[in-house]
């Protein structure tokens, strides 16, 4: 009687310590399981920090890039515009001078008598008024044609036309007109202005054309 009381006495102890030691295992296996939850949420929170880190930079960039990117462009638009000012300025210009050759500066010809190159007093006068255009507008050469009428050879007009040239051009450098901007050219009576056959058409022949032209 005694010996089962002892039995069971022992059973029971072993039983109790065997729910003694299975609770301490599922309370550690807890503490263990909180202890790891604990430490990934930590984690996901880190990971979705520098996620978002990274995103802000990227857009920061991102803005960075395209205020350059405007600031070209505005640059681009200012540069342009003053190009197509600059251009706009100059062919204003390059049109007020054609305008001016136009309304004021038909260089009148000039006209010689019958077989003669020297200047008559009315040619001086008209050469003086040239004159004083060329030097007020020294942007422009001018060109001198040398002009004869019908009467004679081809060969003996083209060089009274040379000199009838030559003699108006000396007149603008006298005047103050530099060389280097005056050409002269013979055409002789192979250009004939008026293509009569009487003195009226061979008057109007006998002379000296101007030609202006804008410098290049």
């Amino acid at each position: 009687m005694k010996r089962n009381r002892v039995m069971i006495t022992m059973a029971a102890l072993v039983l109790l310590y065997s729910l003694l030691f299975q609770a301490g295992c599922v309370k550690k296996s807890v503490t263990i399981e909180g202890r790891s939850g604990t430490e990934t949420l930590k984690e996901a929170t880190l990971a979705e920090g520098t996620v978002t880190k990274v995103a802000d930079n990227a857009v920061a960039e991102k803005d960075k890039a395209t205020q350059l990117m405007l600031a070209k462009e505005a640059s681009a638009g200012e540069a342009s515009q003053k190009a197509e000012t600059g251009r706009g300025s100059e062919a204003a210009a390059v049109q007020k001078a054609a305008a001016d050759v136009k309304t004021e500066a038909v260089l009148k010809d000039i006209h010689f008598d019958f077989d003669k190159f020297s200047l008559k007093p009315e040619n001086r006068e008209i050469l003086k008024g040239h004159a004083d255009w060329l030097l007020g507008h020294r942007d422009y050469l001018v060109t001198i044609e040398g002009h004869c009428d019908e009467m004679g050879t081809t060969e003996y007009n083209l060089a009274l036309g040379e000199r009838r040239a030559g003699e108006a051009k000396r007149f603008l450098v006298d005047l103050g007109v530099a060389e280097a901007r005056i050409n002269t050219i013979s055409y002789g009576k192979e250009r004939p202005l008026d293509t009569g056959h009487d003195e009226e058409a061979w008057a109007k022949n006998r002379r000296a054309h101007f030609i202006v032209t804008l410098k290049k």
